[in-house]
């Protein structure tokens, strides 16, 4: 922020200095020159940014045991996932959580045996996701899932998403079942916040001879930077328009 005002406070004073009719070669001058420069190259390097491929990128694998035991966290690039907890029919040892980059969205991959082949199975999976060491804010919950079905039943992930004031930001929904499917859902998140609380309902349920499993469930994050870093970019697409303008 401070950057920002001195870089209005270099832009009051050049004009100043150049009503006046003097030359603008004072070292106060010359130094707002360059910080319009550097935020200009900044400007430059986000705009034209390569776009990230859609290849998914999987990282270390831990069991969701050691994360609810020990109060553990997972760190993915600039997200933070912790204060994981689960309920129901399914133990903690048999899920595994997996860091997972799609798109360039951060995030994680729960994985197990979730099969269903008799009785209706049901769990709840919740935990946090913070922003860390970075400008960025969660603008967008993705879900994705793989899930199956052989007969009649259903495959289902139900999600609610919580803003830092818990407030119910919205939910989102997977399914798959004997006739239909819907693998991939998103939220958008308004305004963009620092951290989420998620709570997913995961159901399997079939009867005999039918089947039901989700063997995957994928959540990533995307991003954008906060309000002070895109006034940064402006501030420099400005300082770049300033010094074209004094070199006519």
């Amino acid at each position: 922020m401070w950057t920002i005002k001195k870089l209005f406070s270099c832009t009051s004073e050049f004009r100043t200095v150049t009503n006046r009719g003097k030359r603008p070669e004072s070292s106060f001058v010359l130094s707002c020159q360059y910080l319009f420069a550097i935020c200009a190259i900044v400007a430059v390097a986000v705009a034209y940014a390569p776009t990230a491929s859609a290849q998914i990128v999987i990282g270390p694998t831990v069991s969701l045991a050691s994360l609810t035991n020990d109060g553990g966290d997972v760190l993915v690039g600039d997200k933070d996932f912790s204060n994981f907890s689960i309920s129901g029919d399914f133990s903690a040892s048999q899920i595994n959580v997996t860091s997972i980059t799609i798109n360039g969205d951060f995030g994680i991959r729960f994985s197990g045996a979730i099969v269903s082949g008799s009785n209706p199975m049901d769990m709840i999976l919740g935990y946090k996701v913070a922003v860390t060491n970075s400008p960025n804010l969660i603008s967008k919950a993705n879900l994705l899932f793989n899930g199956t079905v052989t007969g009649t039943g259903l495959a289902e992930v139900v999600e609610q998403v919580f803003t830092n004031n818990n407030q119910l930001a919205g939910q989102m929904f997977v399914f798959a079942s004997t006739t239909t499917n819907k693998l991939s859902d998103s939220l958008a998140i308004q305004p963009p916040q620092p951290f989420l609380t998620l709570s997913k309902d995961v159901i399997v349920t079939a009867s005999l001879p039918a089947f039901a499993s989700i063997s995957t469930i994928d959540q990533t994050f995307t991003q954008v930077p906060e309000p002070s870093a895109l006034a940064l970019v402006a501030a420099g697409f400005t300082g770049m328009a300033l010094l074209r303008r004094r070199r006519r």
